[in-house]
Order: structure tokens, then C-alpha cells, then sequence
């Protein structure tokens, strides 16, 4: 029997209060100065573009101010219900990975599974950044869903703890939950299978 699967928006919400924030990260009073979260932050910065990969919330998907300041002009959303504010508009390309679905489409017993998951939004995101233009990987809170912390293990090469560590020094509210943490030790596991393949090992 599998534990239930936690709700990733109520998840959410229970950080915004914890935060003592509004829900749409903005401060609720003069105390929460104090905390340190943001619309989003950057977690990763391909060496010779110049793109960058940000982690953040609903706000910042849906504020062109935000996504201006940062030249984002990639979104990857990983929600199953937040709208994609600009699409269509021909300024901001999306991709929607909806993280739920990988209780329903995978196989997680094979690597082969997991990997292909992932592969499709990390070539996407590869191809951005290699072109020196910057992504936005958000959620509801940019915290909880961890497909910031899949591309940073991708990306950086790491193995998902020390990419967990590397995304919080960088946006502390980052702590995937419930089955995404096990997600991600899968995707690790994948991706070293993979590479001791490719070097003949």
C-alpha cells in the first residue's frame, strides 16, 4: 500500500503561513521582512551563455515585470492547473510538466522509465539556456515539486542530495516532499546507470 500523495497546494500554503507571507509571496506584514523568500531565484548559470535557470513561485510566472528583469523568456510549468499567464503572446515560450503525472505515466521500476520522464523537459530547457536565454521552473511556491532540483542534477551533474543542497543555499524554501523525493533518488540512480553504460562500465 502506498502512502497517499500529499497535496503539493496545501503544501504550499502551509509555507505561506509558515513564512507569515501572502499567497502571492508578497509580504502580509512588516515581520516577514525577516524571511528571506522570493518571487524566485536563479539555482543554476550555464558557463559561457550566460542563461540562467530560476526557481519560483506562481507570482513571478504571471508578472511580465518579473520575467522582464530576469530575461526570462522560458516557463516551465509544473502544475497541472495554474494557467500559463502570456501564452500565445509570442514573448514567452512554455512547457507545461505536470509533476503529478508521474504517478500515472511511469513505469518506476525501470530506469529507462524515469529518465525518459525527464529527458523531454531538460533537452527543452537545454536548448534555452545554451542559447544564453534564461528559464523560469516554477510551482504554486517554488518549493515543493522538484523539477528545479531534477534540472540542477542534470545540469550540474550532481547527485540529488548534493542538488537539494546546492537549490537551497540558493532559494531555502527548496524541500520536495512525499514520493518526489523518491522520484528524484530514481532519476539519480537512472542517470548513473546511464553514464556507466555510456563509459562502458
Amino acid at each position: 500500500m502506498t502512502a497517499p500523495r500529499p497535496d503539493y497546494d496545501e503544501e504550499a500554503r502551509k509555507l505561506f503561513a509558515l513564512l507569515n507571507l501572502a499567497p502571492s509571496g508578497a509580504a502580509s506584514d512588516a515581520s516577514s521582512k525577516l524571511h528571506s523568500y522570493h518571487n524566485l531565484d536563479a539555482v543554476w548559470k550555464h558557463p559561457t551563455s550566460g542563461g540562467q535557470v530560476f526557481i519560483g513561485n506562481a507570482t513571478a510566472s504571471s508578472q511580465r515585470g518579473i520575467l522582464q528583469r530576469n530575461n526570462i523568456t522560458h516557463i516551465v510549468n509544473c502544475t497541472s492547473d495554474l494557467p500559463n499567464a502570456f501564452e500565445g503572446d509570442g514573448k514567452v515560450a512554455y512547457y507545461r510538466f505536470d509533476i503529478y503525472k508521474f504517478f500515472s505515466v511511469l513505469d518506476l521500476r525501470t530506469n529507462r522509465g524515469v529518465f525518459e520522464f525527464f529527458h523531454p523537459v531538460f533537452q527543452w530547457i537545454d536548448e534555452a539556456v545554451n542559447s544564453g536565454q534564461s528559464v523560469l521552473i516554477h510551482c504554486l511556491a517554488g518549493a515543493h515539486r522538484a523539477g528545479g532540483v531534477a534540472y540542477v542534477m542534470h545540469a550540474a551533474d550532481l547527485e540529488h542530495q548534493t542538488a537539494i543542497s546546492a537549490c537551497k543555499r540558493c532559494r531555502p524554501v527548496v524541500d520536495p516532499i512525499g514520493d518526489l523525493t523518491t522520484l528524484l533518488a530514481q532519476l539519480d540512480t537512472a542517470r548513473q546507470r546511464r553514464k556507466g553504460a555510456s563509459e562502458g562500465t
